[in-house]
Formats: structure tokens, sequence, C-alpha cells
């Protein structure tokens, strides 16, 4: 089942690009680790699959029921 659908997802601050045109399936039962460089954009591509922070280009979709958290 497909918990978590991002297509062609972009954020920047000015002209500095964090991510651009990332397209990310996440299903029931994916272990998924995110790693990088300090501030290279990585809570900021936690919060925008949150919903806590826009996305300049692209959308999030969510299966019914589904809650994202992070720590």
């Amino acid at each position: 089942m497909n918990l978590l659908t991002a297509e062609n997802l972009s954020k920047s601050y000015g002209e500095r690009i964090l991510f651009e045109q990332v397209a990310l399936n996440i299903n029931e039962g994916d272990k998924i680790g995110l790693i990088g460089v300090n501030g290279t954009g990585k809570t900021t591509f936690l919060q925008v699959l949150t919903g806590r922070e826009p996305a300049d280009v692209g959308k999030v979709m969510l299966a019914s029921g589904v809650r994202l958290e992070y720590l």
C-alpha cells in the first residue's frame, strides 16, 4: 500500500536551491533514512513532506489516515 507520494518537489531560499524535482514513493513496510551534510536541507525536506513548510513547486499526497511525524 502506498502511504506517501511526492511529485516534482522543489524548494529554494533566494538563489540557494535545497532540492529540485524530487519524486518519492513510500510504501507500507518501507524503512527510510535521510542522510546529508549539515545545512543541506534535510529538515526543510521533512517539513515540506509533513506540510509544515510549503514547497515552491510540487505536491505531497498522503493515504487516508496517514500521519507524518519526525524527530
